[in-house]
């Protein structure tokens, strides 16, 4: 193994030779370090500013629609919310390749993702025959936005365009799932480790840094849905399984949401037994203090675990 001090070493007399061919001394090299410094505070600014703009944007269109509705018709309703939504959805696209109004991109289409579902309700309501089948809905609406994201991701392989598909196609299959009567733990469950799945499956993509959000979601729900599954069987000590393989997921993807989650539900699921089998004994004073050891112990354990996943 090459010995870091070495390196370093090399690496200092490489910056001096260079500096030495092309006649630079050490002024030079703050005046470029504080140029970059300035540009990225530059960017970060600027990137600041337009996701308040857009805030404003969405606002401002709630607002002026709130004030306004019970005074339009159909047509301007569907116009004043589906329009507007798609319409920032186009400006978003075309501002992607735009060297000015580039980093406009993501909040135009973050609008265009918010505002677009509630036009499409909004076409129905005005439109269709009303069923008052909300979840039938709800897929319908969030089926046609996951096509419509999807697709602009593959054109454009922009990471939002892939959290909003992600986002939409599963807010479909929740609404898919509850039209179909299918029972919540068993389809939670199926969902979360199928999020967990696809998270997965990114971790090493160009894209992945998305996946803390979905980590969380797809770690949740997989705990929740364990705990409404074994609670009050005779398995019920299967949740420690569960969270001890959120932790050991957490280890092989190196994400601190996991590991975060896991030790979170492992906690949850030790105060569940605790209360279960504890509470009406005589050593439930005992149980407490143990329990609370146990927590002192588990967050020496995380923070350790932490550390690794980091360094790794």
């Amino acid at each position: 193994m090459t010995d870091p001090t070495t390196e370093k070493q090399q690496a200092v007399a490489q910056i001096l030779d260079l500096m030495k061919r092309n006649n630079l001394d050490w002024a030079d090299l703050k005046k470029a370090s504080a140029s970059a410094n300035d540009d990225n505070s530059a960017g970060l600014l600027q990137k600041v500013i337009i996701y308040i703009g857009a805030a404003f944007i969405f606002m401002g269109i709630c607002v002026f629609i709130g004030m306004m509705w019970d005074d339009l018709n159909s047509v301007a309703r569907i116009i004043l919310t589906l329009g507007s939504g798609f319409i920032a959805y186009v400006l978003g696209l075309m501002s992607l390749n735009d060297s000015k109004y580039g980093k406009a991109a993501t909040p135009l289409l973050l609008v265009g993702a918010a505002v677009q579902p509630t036009g499409l309700f909004v076409f129905m309501d005005e439109y269709l025959p009303k069923s008052g089948d909300i979840a039938l809905a709800a897929t319908v609406v969030c089926g046609l936005m996951t096509l419509q994201q999807f697709i602009t991701f593959l054109a454009t392989q922009r990471t939002c365009l892939l959290f909003f598909s992600l986002f939409f196609f599963y807010a479909t299959t929740y609404s898919a799932i509850s039209w179909a009567d299918v029972a919540p733990p068993e389809g939670m469950l199926a969902m979360g480790l199928s999020l967990l799945t696809v998270c997965w499956g990114l971790r090493k993509s160009p894209h992945n840094t998305i996946l803390p959000f979905f980590y969380f979601g797809g770690a949740t729900m997989t705990a929740a849905a364990a705990f409404d599954i074994l609670e009050d069987t005779p398995i019920d000590t299967a949740m420690i399984a569960v969270s001890a393989g959120l932790i050991y997921l957490s280890t092989l993807a190196a994400s601190r949401t996991l590991l975060t989650v896991g030790v979170l539900s492992l906690l949850a699921f030790l105060g569940y037994f605790t209360d279960e089998y504890f509470a009406d004994t005589i050593g439930w004073p005992l149980a407490m203090i143990v329990f609370g050891l146990m927590m002192i112990g588990i967050s020496v354990f995380a923070v350790k675990l932490g550390k690794k996943i980091v360094t790794n």
